[in-house]
């Protein structure tokens, strides 16, 4: 029997968090740098401050990659460069997402490919390349960020007033939720092709969580009526998804793969 501060252990793991320099994705890495775990941090925007500022506050190593996850060869030079730093790839967070918001009539062909690239198609890559090494070795951590809007529609009432929401006003947004639908079915297809290799396979479903880009597209209309959808009366905050990913990442949850996890303050719990 295993104790218990022995299964939530991250110290001589390897992680790698797409997304990782900001919002969800920052969450990822600082859980998982104070639970020791060394990181490769892959972002976009490069990530290097705030490596530094992590690796210092919590003395472990991190490896800042400045790449586009929906390139191939970027993907492949994130693992193997993972590897080769340090040995091994045990964890790996798919995070990197996002959202164009317009009415479905108006939503170009392009728009939608970009979501759905963005979203589905990045974390294909990730798991592809991941999953190499962790065959390998048969034991690995995946974990994919998706969403609640993955399984539950949109209330278009919590965007704009009932009185506005005409056809071709609306505020939508369909690749979204559609692609983090199939981020879900991923999730459990994989977990259950990759059970036999020791591969655990979950995803994270939050609700209104506070980041940079919730803030640029929710106006106070919005952040209004979405607090009184949640039962804790209140959105996700800085710290509210560190310990599912811990838990998700450790030997804690070695017998659950998947699994969609909640995280959403009982949004979705309301009938």
């Amino acid at each position: 029997m295993t104790r218990i501060d022995a299964l939530f252990d991250l110290k001589d793991r390897v992680a790698v968090i797409t997304g990782g320099g900001s919002g969800i994705g920052l969450q990822a890495a600082t859980a998982f740098a104070e639970a020791g775990c060394r990181i490769t941090i892959a972002d976009i925007d490069s990530p290097k401050k705030t490596c530094s500022r992590l690796a210092s506050q919590n003395n472990v190593e991190i490896l800042p990659l400045t790449l586009d996850v929906t390139d191939e060869k970027d993907v492949i030079k994130m693992i193997e460069g993972t590897v080769k730093r340090f040995g091994k790839l045990d964890i790996l967070v798919n995070n990197v997402g996002g959202a164009i918001i317009s009415d479905t009539l108006r939503t170009a062909l392009s728009d939608w490919q970009k979501i759905i690239d963005l979203n589905v198609t990045s974390m294909f890559l990730c798991c592809r390349e991941a999953g190499r090494h962790m065959i390998k070795k048969k034991s690995g951590k995946i974990i994919n960020i998706a969403s609640v809007y993955g399984f539950r529609g949109t209330d278009p009432r919590n965007y704009i007033p009932e009185k506005n929401i005409k056809p071709g006003k609306s505020r939508e947004s369909l690749s979204f939720t559609s692609s983090k639908a199939a981020v879900i079915n991923l999730t459990r297809d994989l977990a259950v092709n990759w059970a036999r290799y020791n591969i655990t396979v979950n995803s994270i479903s939050p609700g209104a969580f506070i980041t940079g880009t919730t803030k640029k597209i929710m106006d106070e209309y919005c952040v209004k009526k979405i607090t009184d959808r949640i039962p804790m009366g209140r959105w996700g905050g800085y710290d509210d998804l560190k310990g599912a990913f811990v838990f998700l990442a450790s030997d804690a949850s070695k017998y659950i793969t998947g699994h969609d996890l909640v995280v959403d303050g009982g949004w979705t719990a309301w009938c």
